[in-house]
């Protein structure tokens, strides 16, 4: 997994609510991007984010290949 983070202005304390948008940027053959921005209450751009997540086979312990079936539910 690999998670980046831009801080582009100060979300202050107390804040109750921000808004998330995420959007799948590309399906590798075992990993998905993912872009994310964080918005203020006033609807500005707190943050950028962007994460990698890697496929995972629990019983190998290793990365695995992205099924068909779960790239089309990705790419829809």
């Amino acid at each position: 997994m690999h998670v980046s983070i831009d801080h582009r202005r100060e979300i202050p304390l107390g804040t109750r609510e921000v808004v998330v948008r995420t959007a799948i940027a590309s399906v590798g053959g075992s990993s998905v991007r993912f872009e994310q921005e964080v918005l203020a209450a006033d609807g500005e751009t707190a943050a950028t984010v962007v994460a990698v997540l890697v496929a995972w086979d629990g019983e190998a312990r290793a990365s695995r290949r992205i099924s068909d079936d779960e790239r089309r539910r990705l790419e829809d």
